[in-house]
């Protein structure tokens, strides 16, 4: 049986700009038909990465495949792919129709196939009856649509989205999340979606790469990411998270700097400085002394109180640590600042980190 060949394929990828670094040996694998999104903050390297897939940058070593085919030094209108980007880059002289046809046109498609080709885009973007309207008279999730649609006019394999929803507010952003996913369900190829909102990564894709400073962290399912963290900067950048400064004693158990014992499993040799990661919402606050002393709670004093309507959000002081404990459609507020408290969680909660 033959083995699927992915649709973007990374090995070893160094990108060098004069004397900086912006992708450090990148090892990454994109399949057919999946929803990736390259995640991390402002000059992690996640743009440059998409545009050397796009062919608008060149690795500087490495090797970059498009189903199986080398295209790391080709240029970009020899690549399956096509880029939506931040800014949609639409033309403000051209109708809605003369945006989405450009392409087609500057490859000499003729009708009826270009006729029928715009006009399935048009449909599936939602945007019939402004097919005469000019960018201007347009919203911003409607500019974003026509953008969409002149992208896959052309029916790439790839289609690569660079920060393609920071130019809406909120409301808007979350509703073009969810015409995105079922876009990608609709057409099944491969979306490629750069972005630095973890939440969007998380709501959007079926597999996330973490990157930071050049380096590819971790790649996994959402669920993966956030549950199960590979490093210190993942669990501390996707979501909010209490990171518990912890050592790995002579027998492998894992040790707050307060001395209270962790269960969490972990595989970093002993006498290492760790991080206990504890997500706010897997925690639990009660009266100090009416959680089980089992290793899975500690003492402290509520310091903090922040109503969020849909939560509630304590800070409490354990020693010289603060934890964030977060109460998810509680009613009322059963503790006040300064009552004595025990924040407990269940086994497997807790998730051990290193640098």
């Amino acid at each position: 049986m033959t083995e699927p060949v992915a649709a973007v394929e990374i090995d070893g990828v160094t990108k060098r700009f004069d004397d900086v670094v912006a992708v450090d040996n990148v090892d990454l694998a994109i399949d057919d038909g999946e929803f990736f999104a390259l995640l991390g903050p402002s000059g992690c390297g996640k743009t440059t990465t998409l545009r050397m897939i796009a062919g608008l940058d060149l690795p500087t070593t490495g090797s970059l495949r498009i189903f199986g085919e080398e295209v790391g030094m080709a240029p970009p209108d020899r690549r399956p792919v096509n880029t939506v980007f931040q800014a949609y880059a639409l033309f403000p002289h051209m109708t809605v129709r003369q945006n989405i046809e450009f392409g087609l046109r500057m490859r000499r498609v003729k009708d009826p196939e270009l006729s029928q080709r715009v006009a399935e885009a048009i449909a599936m973007v939602r945007l019939a009856g402004m097919e005469e309207r000019r960018p201007d008279q347009l919203s911003g999730g409607q500019q974003q649509r026509v953008a969409l649609a002149r992208a896959l006019v052309n029916q790439p394999k790839v289609l690569l989205l660079d920060e393609p929803l920071g130019a809406l507010d909120l409301k808007l952003r979350q509703e073009m999340q969810q015409e995105l996913k079922a876009l990608q369900r609709t057409v099944g190829i491969t979306f490629v979606f750069v972005t630095h909102d973890q939440e969007e990564a998380l709501a959007m894709s079926e597999r996330i790469g973490v990157m930071s400073e050049g380096r590819l962290l971790q790649v996994g399912t959402p669920r993966e990411i956030y549950e199960r963290p590979a490093s210190r900067f993942v669990a501390d950048f996707i979501g909010r998270t209490n990171l518990l400064e912890a050592t790995v004693d002579s027998s492998g158990a894992v040790r707050l700097s307060s001395g209270a014992r962790i269960e969490a499993e972990t595989s970093v040799p002993a006498g290492s400085e760790v991080a206990v990661s504890l997500r706010p919402e897997r925690t639990r606050l009660q009266p100090r002394g009416t959680a089980s002393a089992d290793g899975h709670s500690l003492d402290g004093e509520v310091r903090d109180i922040t109503y969020l309507g849909h939560a509630v959000v304590y800070e409490v002081a354990v020693g010289s640590m603060s934890v964030e404990v977060r109460s998810e459609g509680e009613v009322g507020q059963p503790f006040a600042a300064g009552d004595a408290v025990t924040v407990s969680w269940d086994r497997g909660a807790a998730t051990v980190v290193a640098d």
